[in-house]
């Protein structure tokens, strides 16, 4: 059996809540290698702490690079066809959670 290197991208989301209004909300953004979805996912964390934000939940997906997770790509006249890159693989092929470092006091 063959095995062929998958191209593959990170999605993440930081998700916060407000301590005034306890409005929750969330960033989310996409990188390259893992590494620095890390870093994004560092610097997202500290920007929402010194701004009284609590950081409540950071996840971080690995996904098709080619598909984005859907398993399919647009095809002629609007139709759609199966990836050729992860043979139609749907949603994430890992995932990672990371613990809230910078908690509000």
């Amino acid at each position: 059996m063959t095995q062929i290197a998958l191209l593959t991208k990170w999605r993440f989301v930081v998700e916060f809540e407000d301590e005034e209004t306890h409005e929750a909300a969330g960033t989310i953004g996409q990188a390259q290698t893992l590494e620095d979805c890390e870093a994004f996912i560092e610097h997202e964390t500290q920007y929402h702490f010194v701004r009284g934000k609590m950081v409540f939940n950071a996840e971080a997906v690995e996904v098709c690079a080619e598909c984005g997770g859907e398993g399919k790509v647009p095809g002629g006249n609007g139709g759609q066809t199966i990836c050729d890159a992860c043979g139609g693989h749907l949603g994430p092929i890992s995932g990672v959670s990371f613990p809230s470092s910078y908690p509000a006091s």
